[in-house]
């Protein structure tokens, strides 16, 4: 008897189960992409909380020393490898 009941419960549950399943709605949280407007001052909280990030620290510009030689080789046959910050030009032919 008991058996016939954990199997007729077990059938019940496993035929209704797909009927738990809801849709997935989408919804944004950023009122710049049409969330909630009442979300701004708790997004802008967290981002200030946050701190500038990388850029918070001392040096907090890349070093573009070899940018410009290095672009002006692009095309010319001519790789640039910068080892330990100086840029070194080597050749390839083909």
């Amino acid at each position: 008897m008991k058996s016939k009941f954990l199997l007729a419960a077990a059938a019940l549950v496993i035929l209704t189960a797909p009927s738990f399943a809801t849709e997935q709605i989408y919804r944004p949280v950023s009122p710049t992409f049409n969330g909630n407007p009442l979300n701004g001052n708790f997004l802008l909280s967290t981002a200030q909380a946050q701190g500038m990030g990388a850029k918070s620290g001392s040096n907090n510009t890349p070093d573009l020393s070899g940018l410009s030689s290095a672009l002006s080789n692009v095309g010319s046959g001519s790789s640039v490898i910068v080892i330990g910050g100086t840029p070194t030009t080597a050749s390839t032919s083909p």
